[in-house]
Formats: C-alpha cells, sequence, structure tokens
C-alpha cells in the first residue's frame, strides 16, 4: 500500500542525509533499519534482489523520493506504479531502492500486539498521523469493543453520549428532530425560517433599487470595522454589514471547492494561520488606499498571504465574486507552494482563471469548470488573427510582462488539461494525470528559495505533456488551437423576436421591426448588442454600449465627452451635449456629429512582451450619442446613418431609446 503525500514530501527533505546514510551501510555490507538495501545492485545494474510486486521506495539523485509497486523492471529502467499513477525510472537516476513496508503492514504487526483499548486507542492515533483514515477508525472502532465507555476513541469515531447511550453525532441530533444545515444542527422551524429569510433576502436583491446600492457603495468607516472570522478567514469589509456576511460566506465556499480539488491528504497546507481578505466599498476607495489604476479588480499579497479588493462591477461582466475567487486562487496556492515565485505565470494566473473567471459562484456554493466568456472570446479572436501566443512563448512570458492578453491563453491550457475531455477535446484521459504530476513537481519545486527559472520549468513542462500525450509540441497544439476555436462563447444576452436582454448588463432593448439582430462575433469593442436595417446600400444602425463604472461617478457632460473618444476617431460637426428627459431617465446626456466609428481594438504583444495595440475605423458617418449612468455601470445609445437618409429613418431611433430600460 503506497504512503500518503504528506510522508512523500517529508522523505523528500530528508533524502540527501538519508542517501547517504543508505550508501555508507551497503559499504559494510550491513542492512538499513528500512529493508533490504540494493544500492548496489542498481550501481551494477541488477535488480535481482527485488521481485516485481514487492514495494519499495526509490530515492532519486536529486533527492526526490517515490514510493510504491515495482511493475517492471529491464535493463535501462524500472517502472513504479504509486498514487498518482506508474512512472518509469531511468536506472542512472536512481540513487538508491529499499524493499518498504507500507504502512497498512506496519499497522496489521502492531495490530498483533494489541490488547488493550488502550492499546487500540494509540494505535488509531498512530494511523490518523500517518493519515490513514480508514485504519485509525478501524482501531478507534475496536478499543470501543473492549472497552465502549472509551471516551477518547468515541470522540474520534464522532460519536456523542444521548439519554446514556453512545451514538454518532448525526443519529443522536436527529433523535432530537434536528438537520445539519448552512453549518449547524437546526430544528425544521429554524430551518424554515432561515429558508424564508433567504428568499427574502433574494427578491430583495432582484428589486434592489439605487437608494440602497447607494449605502452599500458609500461604505462604513474602516475604523469602525470588525472582521468576521470564518473557518479559514478573517473578512473586513467596510460595505454594509449584510454584504460583509454575504462574502465571508462566499469565501468559505470557494475554500471548500479549492479543498475539494487539492485536498489537504494530498497537498498539506504549510500554514494554519486564517487568511485575511480586505474588501473595499467602492472602486474610488479601493484605488485611493492601494494605489492601483481603474484596470485592477483586486490583488493578492504573497509575502502577508492575504487579498484586497472592492464591491462593485469589474470588467463588462465580472463583479466582486470573480475577484474574489481569483484572488482567493492564489491565496490557496500560497498555503499549498512555499515559494510562490519559484513558479511560471502562466500556472498560477491559469489557475486562478479557472477557479476565478470560470465559476459560478452563490453564496454557499461555487460550480467551477465554467467557461469564462471574456477569455474565451479573445483567446478566439487572438487565434483567428493572428496575435495567438503559443504554448512556447506562454511557457516562457515572465510575470513582469505576463498581461490580461496572457490569462485566456493560460486559461486555456488548464481548462484542456483538467476538464477538456468533457469537452469534446481529444485528450484521451491524460489531461489530468498530466496536471497531476506538473502539481506535484511544482510543490517540490516550490520548495526552493530561487526565483523561477522560466526555460528549465518551461522544458518540464514540454516534457510532461509530450510523454503523457504522446504528440510533439506542435502536433498538440495544432488540435488544441481546433478544439478552443469550436467552443461555444456564450452570449451576453438572450434574443426573443425583437427583443433582447441581459441579466448581467442589467438591461433591455427593442430593435426596430424589420431589421437585423447584427451578431455579437463582429459587434465592435464594448458594443454589446446592435441592430442594423436592410434592403439598401446605405448605412443605417442601431447600437448599446456598456462600461463599468468603477467610480461611482455621476455622469456629466465632460464625462460623456471623453466616453465619446473611445467609440470614435475624427469628431467633426459636434453639437453641444445636452442633459435632459431621454425615455424616461432625466439625467441622459446627449449630442450629434459626425466621425468615424471604431470597429475593432485589438490589444496583444509582440516577441519581446511588449503590448501592441491595433485599431480598425470605419468609414465617415453621421451619428448621435445619448449617455446614461447607474452606479454600477454606464451605457450609450448610438444611431449610425448616412447624412442621406437620416431623418427617413431617426424615429427609429426614438423608438429605440423609448423602449430602453436599465434594470437596477
Amino acid at each position: 500500500m503506497m504512503t500518503t503525500f504528506k510522508t512523500q514530501l517529508r522523505a523528500a527533505l530528508l533524502a540527501g542525509v538519508f542517501a547517504a546514510c543508505l550508501l555508507l551501510l551497503s559499504s559494510v555490507g550491513l542492512p538499513t533499519a528500512w529493508g533490504v538495501n540494493i544500492t548496489s545492485a542498481v550501481e551494477n545494474n541488477d535488480l535481482k534482489d527485488v521481485a516485481i510486486g514487492s514495494q519499495v521506495k526509490v530515492t532519486l539523485a536529486g533527492g526526490r523520493v517515490l514510493e510504491g509497486e515495482l511493475t517492471q523492471k529491464g535493463d535501462f529502467s524500472i517502472k513504479l506504479r504509486h498514487k498518482f499513477g506508474v512512472a518509469e525510472i531511468k536506472i542512472d537516476e536512481i540513487l538508491s531502492i529499499e524493499l518498504h513496508r507500507s504502512t497498512a503492514e506496519v499497522f496489521e504487526e502492531r495490530a498483533s500486539d494489541c490488547r488493550s483499548a488502550d492499546d487500540w486507542f494509540e494505535l488509531g492515533e498512530w494511523a490518523k498521523q500517518e493519515q490513514e483514515d480508514s485504519l485509525a477508525q478501524r482501531a478507534f472502532r475496536e478499543a470501543i469493543g473492549l472497552n465502549p465507555d472509551h471516551a477518547q476513541a468515541r470522540e474520534e469515531l464522532g460519536h456523542v453520549q444521548h439519554e446514556g447511550e453512545w451514538m454518532p453525532l448525526a443519529e443522536a441530533m436527529e433523535k432530537q428532530g434536528k438537520e445539519f444545515y448552512r453549518g449547524e444542527w437546526r430544528t425544521p422551524d429554524e430551518i424554515a425560517e432561515l429558508e424564508r429569510k433567504a428568499a427574502d433576502e433574494q427578491q430583495a436583491e432582484k428589486l434592489k433599487g439605487r437608494k440602497e446600492l447607494e449605502i452599500e457603495y458609500q461604505g462604513r468607516p474602516w475604523a469602525l470595522i470588525e472582521p468576521i472570522e470564518t473557518p479559514h478567514y478573517f473578512v473586513w469589509c467596510n460595505s454594509t454589514q449584510e454584504l460583509a456576511e454575504f462574502y465571508a460566506d462566499v469565501m468559505e465556499a470557494l475554500y471548500k471547492k479549492y479543498d475539494q480539488v487539492f485536498p489537504e491528504k494530498y497537498f498539506p497546507r504549510n500554514s494554519r494561520k486564517k487568511s485575511e481578505v480586505f474588501i473595499h466599498a467602492n472602486h474610488q476607495q479601493f484605488m485611493d488606499w492601494t494605489f492601483n489604476g481603474p484596470g485592477t479588480g483586486g490583488f493578492y499579497r504573497p509575502a502577508a498571504r492575504d487579498v484586497t479588493a472592492y464591491h462593485g462591477s469589474f470588467g463588462t461582466t465580472g463583479s466582486t465574486l470573480e475577484v474574489l475567487a481569483h484572488e482567493g486562487t492564489h491565496q490557496f496556492q500560497g498555503l499549498i507552494f512555499d515559494n510562490f515565485w519559484a513558479l511560471p505565470a502562466w500556472f498560477f494566473e491559469g489557475m486562478a482563471v479557472y477557479f476565478g473567471d470560470g465559476s459560478k459562484i452563490s453564496r454557499r456554493k461555487v460550480d467551477i469548470n465554467e467557461i469564462p466568456r471574456d477569455r474565451l472570446l479573445g483567446l478566439q479572436e487572438a487565434m483567428n488573427n493572428g496575435t495567438y501566443c503559443d504554448l512556447r512563448q506562454l511557457l516562457r512570458t515572465v510575470h513582469p510582462r505576463f498581461t490580461g492578453f496572457h490569462y485566456g491563453h493560460a486559461w486555456g491550457l488548464i481548462f484542456w488539461c483538467l476538464w477538456g475531455e468533457k469537452m469534446g477535446a481529444n485528450n484521451k484521459g491524460v489531461g489530468r494525470p498530466l496536471m497531476e504530476e506538473w502539481f506535484v513537481y511544482c510543490v517540490e519545486r516550490s520548495k526552493k528559495p530561487e526565483a523561477c527559472d522560466y526555460e528549465v520549468e518551461a522544458k518540464k513542462f514540454e516534457e510532461i505533456l509530450t510523454r503523457h500525450t504522446g504528440k510533439n509540441l506542435q502536433e498538440w497544439e495544432a488540435e488544441y488551437k481546433q478544439w478552443i476555436l469550436g467552443l461555444e462563447v456564450e452570449p451576453l444576452g438572450k434574443r426573443r423576436g425583437n427583443n433582447w436582454s441581459s441579466e448581467a448588463l442589467k438591461l433591455h432593448v427593442q430593435k426596430p421591426v424589420g431589421w437585423q439582430w447584427v451578431k455579437e462575433a463582429v459587434l465592435a469593442s464594448d458594443e454589446v448588442v446592435a441592430a442594423k436595417g436592410q434592403g439598401r446600400t446605405q448605412k443605417r444602425r442601431v447600437m448599446t454600449y456598456c462600461w463599468p463604472n468603477w467610480q461611482k461617478a455621476t455622469m456629466t457632460v465632460e464625462y460623456a465627452s471623453r466616453l465619446s473618444t473611445n467609440i470614435f476617431q475624427e469628431i467633426t460637426d459636434r453639437s453641444e451635449f445636452t442633459v435632459g428627459n431621454v425615455g424616461g431617465y432625466p439625467g441622459a446626456i446627449r449630442a450629434t456629429f459626425k466621425a468615424k466609428r471604431v470597429l475593432k481594438s485589438e490589444s496583444s504583444v509582440d516577441a519581446s512582451g511588449q503590448p501592441i495595440a491595433k485599431t480598425e475605423v470605419g468609414e465617415e458617418l453621421r451619428y448621435e450619442v445619448v449617455f446614461y449612468g447607474s452606479l454600477d455601470k454606464i451605457y450609450c445609445n448610438v444611431f449610425e446613418c448616412d447624412s442621406a437618409i437620416w431623418d427617413s429613418n431617426y424615429k427609429h431611433f426614438e423608438k429605440y431609446l423609448q423602449d430602453f430600460r436599465i434594470d437596477n
């Protein structure tokens, strides 16, 4: 039986000293304390002293230790079945091999000497320390078999006394009419009341208006804030107390999901200290306190192992939830990897996008393996327009040059490994073993104080990839790109006839009758929905743009004028911006002008990692723009038309404005 991952890691740290001891014992012909030493047999390329099927411990020249069953031996290599699969090991890489007794064998030997309940309890404690939970439970059951009132063994088995009788806690609570709900044992009445309150909260969330949002974003003085303590976090949030508690619950739900994917049994934590999370009430406060710009949603500090974010929207469709999941992943990585900077940027950022952008998050539940719309869209665009960062370059992109452009590329690689088989990738089930081997390697690598050697780590991952897939990098990448391009991009909104609505963007529009919806794949940057007239050569189009209102700023003429430059170039014949009631929105700001609209704005990096920006603009046309401001987002409705047919088509834009609705 294989030993635990924790034992493997501990053994690796002692491998140098241990190997020296083995060599010394071998030189004088003495047996080791662990079994038969066959170091000399390895040197002579002769493994006759160890039989196929034996449990062995293999110490490699680099200090790494593997334990498992010897399944094959040859003139130049051996094969070892361990908990993560079968490893082929070259003879010249082996420092020593020992016949090794498994934890189960030692347990059985000690069990034969157990005579009392205390003996069995002590054996159970030992098995528990070795992280052999099933053996520990067996020993504790043997203890209460000899002494039914052995309190310590009962406690380890999760038993309590109820009406003078020992029984499992769940059974005792059931006899009292209680059920485990939201972290506590509760009565049916208590559960019904909590569910009623949750339903009320959900309904209130849907109906939340501007006043409630203002209270959330106004926040409370930090001097009055007390942290919310959870099993794994201290959460500080100076928005409302209700939101602070909500985010505390979200962090625990995220931790449970991290822990399921990377269980402590195999990936032990290097710290028991609870992690801290700081959430500012709004983005402006976040920028003022942290000196970060508007493009930053949050950050993780490896030295302090804390996360800082803000309450509000991030990007087109993101929010605090995705930022907490992204940065919380880094925080969790810090509990597994000793030296965060020993690992390549693609790995720790790709994992953060996988859990952050690629999750559906609610208060107490997190669903992973979702496709992050914006990341996939950017990755597909890069593949289609020739700016794609190939695998060799991605693996070697150092952290200072690893930008948002690379995040989608890193996510794609992680997603292919962990979930590609479920999504039609032709990886034949090798993705997960590949990533597990890489992850175990990274745990060992992070124990070294040196910063990441990107060339060394890139070659290591390339070797693992080609070995598991049986393809060279070019062959693998050709199939991978085809798979990525075949994944569906989730639409921002849903179309029903002439109506289009988006829950993520909180808006509803209605296109002119007889006009045609523009395909989402060809929309301009920041353009979320558009429709165009048919049957004529002249241009006529209505469209809606959307941006996050990071600063919770009030819409002003100056703000609208600056935002116009995001959409248009070479603006001429511009009228004065006016403020008035448009479609029931009294603070709307509008203007007309001639200009060239930005059709596409691409960001990428060159071979040296320097950012590149490309902008494509259309022909000069006449436009009218109407800007609207909310606490969460900024919207702009645009009418595009040839001057010759402006008057005859303007009525369609008026109707578009009248039907436009923002859902607070």
